[in-house]
């Protein structure tokens, strides 16, 4: 923990904070009428949202310069995973008590749930995977398998969208947070357009560069000295 940074530390607290909120309102019996469905709907709200922030710390990191952000994706990302098992459990376990007769009956009236299962299975390879350890043994093939975070993002927004009951035609309904979720997601695909993706690293590059301009030669260092060359050095005249 000596090695957190502020910032780190705030993430995890964050991602922490959802889980306590939801017991405390479990325990408190103010988990509203249907506590199952309300679990089952907040964790998987909040596996979405942050794996849809694990995946916005790059394109922030090019746009504002924050290196820092790069080491809060695999936390993120680890804690999108923790929520979409919960979300998972919650339904198999807390709802249909891990009656897979019942669960398979249920998929013909809700599709939504193979797509949400698809991405829950395609989430767990690159959580596994997450460690250094793992990158260096895989090398390239790391980088490709973790690549697929994006479409596992893709299916949890789909996954959303039919699951809540709305009209999306009609803006009627609970499908502000798909819309919401859909918009995120569009733009974080779209800043990955090789075009675009290139001027923004151009970008990131040329600021990078001024920001690392070696100071001029006539500055004072830290010790008062004046901090010259040895071409531009000359003999001081004794006092």
């Amino acid at each position: 923990m000596k090695n957190w940074s502020r910032l780190q530390l705030l993430t995890h607290i964050l991602c922490w904070l959802p889980l306590f909120v939801l017991a405390a309102a479990y325990f408190t019996n103010n988990l509203t009428i249907n506590p199952i469905q309300a679990a089952t709907q907040r964790s998987g709200d909040i596996a979405i949202i942050i794996l849809l922030a694990s995946l916005a710390m790059t394109p922030l990191h090019i746009l504002f310069n924050l290196p820092q952000l790069l080491k809060l994706r695999r936390p993120l990302g680890l804690y999108a995973f923790f929520y979409a098992t919960l979300h998972m459990l919650t339904y198999t376990g807390w709802d249909y008590q891990f009656d897979f007769n019942l669960i398979f009956a249920s998929i013909a009236d809700k599709p939504y749930i193979l797509i949400g299962l698809a991405a829950l299975c395609l989430l767990t390879p690159l959580a596994l995977t997450s460690h250094r350890w793992w990158q260096k043994r895989l090398g390239k093939l790391w980088k490709r398998l973790h690549q697929l975070v994006y479409l596992t993002a893709v299916l949890a927004v789909i996954h959303l969208a039919m699951a809540v009951k709305g009209d999306f035609l009609r803006l009627q309904g609970d499908i502000w947070k798909p819309l919401a979720a859909t918009l995120v997601l569009s733009l974080l695909l779209v800043v990955r357009i090789p075009p675009l993706r290139r001027a923004f690293s151009v970008r990131h590059r040329k600021r990078r560069a001024v920001k690392i301009t070696p100071r001029p030669v006539n500055r004072r260092s830290d010790s008062g000295l004046s901090a010259v060359t040895p071409e531009k050095q000359t003999e001081t005249p004794n006092h």
